[in-house]
């Protein structure tokens, strides 16, 4: 892109030649520009140094010369087990290519390697160059080639919202469990909730969303009662008194105290510790098996969860000679504190125990996918993953979002990107281990803004302004449907936002579930009829960060707002005049579509709603003919606040709400009952199994 004089066309070449976009169009329509700054910005989030002219012309330079000499492309993706899988070679050369499965095969060409390769990621070499070769299924698993049938409906809730009698103030795995198994009572076919991903047993930050590493599980949400060898009540108790409330305060009110639950758990968890894993038992040969076995790719996690309880959650910040992990003082402190290590691997050997147990207790109750899991857009910077692969995250940057109506400033999400370049030169490692650990456990999972399969939005720390840098959407969406057919997984992706023009496409090409959020399913004529929605989709009325459905109807979110500052009053007034006539809109959708109780008039909606709009609503979402429906469990309950509110941090209480109704007793609900029986008749054996 020419900018000017040549230092600055070199520049835009060299953005290019990186994946930086020259220009794009935001919501409005209007074409925006990578300017120098932003190029030098995101360049530098990369690795490569763009300061000078000089430095500019050496990197692209290195860049087109390494291209030119190649003799075969750096990465390529065919269809897994037929005879497609084609790779150019520009000369006669012998090849061999190494199989994921270790095995290898050999030949030798002259324009062509023509072979039928099993799924996987394979390496091929020709003299000394290497091509990442990703043999894909075509698509990812259906709904119907996993549940027999072409939809199904489940709820959607937030984990640690989730009250129980026994828990101890924050939901955990084993509420999880109990609530599978009464909503598939209800006929629901999964349950869906945040991220699980590790939060940082330092960091005292607790957004699903903002995880440390997204292949470790939270610890936060074992159920001590759950472990083995776990003490009575009585016991608890007795430990318990140290703290300034028990665990009936800590059940108690309609917002989590984080900060006292840790203080909590932890206790129980240190004194199970010792009784069980140090007595050298049945449970420490187990530990032990496991680090050696399934558990080993986890090591590094459980070292760094150590290192961060001596010196904080930010390795940034940690004494230079441990900011690199496999640096010879990390080793040394591992071993100098390996009961530490020890006490972290046991964390993630209950957690990874416990969030088993509650799929198994979702299928065994009839559910045919069981636990839909969320996986979250990116990590903290200064987290457990950038740690443990540095080359593979962009640095000095975030992910976020443009300027938009809504955002003037635009979004900074904190969160550390993948960095392109260091994820192919790592042949994807980090985000084959995330796709695993999400699966292995999943009948469904979500991939929060998978837009950034095709390109995301970087915002400097320097304060440069943002741009988009291009992502490998072939080889991305290949690897998702190699994992996804190995686990039996359906994948959903979470499409809202700017969407790129042919990506919706793109990604039902390739099986992957786009999302359909009433919400925002609207046109020139006002709501869209479900029945018109996307088949390849996931429906739902909201999301966590959109207002629940009573909460919308009232236009709640438009007095938070205000209550914040962010809006006048005028623009407070005429958002609630536009959301009445929104409202009107959707209740004229609802009497078309046979769904309106007989007493609502559409010209005079109530300001405030009631039980009745909302099952109606749900009625008509049913009417879709999308593969999957979420219900979400604070509409069904009839909540008015919503779990998130964007733009937030301290202002709201985000990711702070409990549910008002026990697990124990969600099949009892009235408000869930009643909407399940417009999702879809219970199945039989349910009914036979809990009459």
């Amino acid at each position: 892109m020419s900018t000017g004089g040549r230092g600055d066309d070199a520049l835009g070449d060299l953005a290019a030649a990186m994946g930086v976009l020259p220009r794009w169009r935001d919501l409005e329509g209007t074409e925006r520009v990578a300017g120098p700054e932003t190029q030098r910005a995101l360049l530098a989030a990369m690795g490569v140094s763009a300061a000078g002219e000089a430095e500019i012309r050496e990197a692209l330079e290195t860049l087109r010369t390494r291209e030119a000499a190649r003799r075969i492309p750096e990465e390529i993706v065919v269809t897994a087990g037929t005879g497609d899988a084609r790779i150019p070679l520009e000369h006669p050369a012998d090849w061999r290519i190494a199989l994921e499965s270790g095995d290898t095969l050999e030949g030798r060409d002259a324009r062509e390697i023509a072979l039928a390769l099993p799924a996987g990621l394979h390496r091929l070499s020709v003299g000394d160059d290497v091509c990442l070769v990703i043999a894909a299924p075509e698509r990812a698993p259906a709904v119907g080639d996993v549940a027999g049938r072409s939809r199904a409906w489940g709820l959607s809730a937030a984990l640690y919202g989730l009250r129980s009698q026994r828990n101890l103030g924050v939901g955990d795995y084993r509420d999880l469990a109990e609530a599978a198994v009464q909503v598939a009572r209800l006929g629901a076919d999964f349950i869906g909730i945040n991220p699980v991903h590790a939060h940082g047993t330092a960091s005292d930050g607790f957004s699903p969303y903002s995880p440390t590493c997204r292949t470790a599980l939270e610890p936060g949400h074992i159920a001590p009662d759950a472990v083995p060898g776990f003490a009575p009540w009585a016991e608890i108790h007795r430990r318990l008194k140290t703290n300034a409330a028990g665990p009936e305060a800590a059940q108690a009110g309609d917002l989590l105290d984080y900060e006292a639950h840790g203080q909590r758990q932890h206790a129980i968890l240190e004194a199970l510790f010792r009784t069980t894993i140090e007595a050298d038992g049945p449970a420490t040969a187990d530990l032990a098996a496991w680090r050696q076995g399934p558990g080993r790719g986890l090591e590094w996690f459980a070292v760094f969860e150590a290192i961060a309880c001596d010196h904080g959650p930010d390795w940034r910040t940690w004494p230079a000679a441990l900011r690199t992990a496999d640096g010879p003082e990390v080793h040394r402190f591992a071993a100098a504190h390996a009961g530490s290590v020890r006490y972290h691997a046991w964390l993630q050997r209950l957690a990874d125990r416990q969030l088993a147990a509650a799929r198994a207790a979702a299928t065994d109750a009839g559910m045919a996918f069981g636990l839909y899991l969320d996986l979250a857009a990116g990590v903290r910077p200064g987290g457990a993953d950038t740690w443990a692969s540095p080359a593979c995250f962009a640095d000095g940057v975030s992910l976020g979002a443009p300027p938009d109506a809504f955002s003037p400033d635009g979004q900074n999400w904190s969160l550390a990107p993948f960095n392109p370049a260091g994820l192919r030169a790592a042949g994807y490692a980090p985000f084959v281990r995330m796709l695993r650990a999400a699966m292995t456990h999943a009948g469904i999972v979500r991939i929060d803004h998978v837009l950034g399969f095709d390109r995301s939005f970087w915002v400097p720390e320097g304060g440069a302004p943002g741009g988009y840098v291009r992502y490998p959407l072939d080889s991305l969406l290949g690897i998702v449907r190699i994992e996804a057919a190995r686990a039996g997984c359906i994948v959903v992706g979470e499409d809202l936002g700017s969407v790129p023009p042919g990506l919706r496409r793109r990604l039902a090409d390739a099986g992957l579930l786009g999302c359909a959020v009433m919400q925002f399913e609207t046109d020139e004529h006002g709501f869209r009829p479900p029945r018109h929605y996307r088949s390849a989709s996931l429906v739902s009325a909201g999301t966590h960060d959109t207002p629940t459905l009573k909460g919308w109807w009232s236009g709640r979110d438009i007095e938070l707002r205000h209550r914040l500052g962010r809006t006048t009053e005028k623009e407070r007034t005429a958002a609630l005049a536009a959301r009445a006539t929104v409202r009107g809109d959707l209740g004229r959708l609802l009497v078309k579509e046979g769904h309106a109780a007989a007493d609502l008039d559409p010209d005079a909606t109530p300001p405030e709603a009631d039980d009745a709009p909302v099952v109606a609503i749900h009625a008509l979402l049913a009417d879709a003919d999308s593969a999957l429906l979420a219900v979400q469990l604070d509409d069904a309950l009839g909540l008015v606040e919503q779990q998130n509110l964007p733009g937030t941090v301290d202002e709201h209480p985000n990711w702070r709400r409990r549910y008002p109704v026990a697990v124990e007793a969600l099949a009892d609900d009235p408000g869930l009952a009643a909407i399940a029986r417009v999702m879809g008749a219970p199945r039989g054996r349910a009914r036979e199994r809990y009459p």
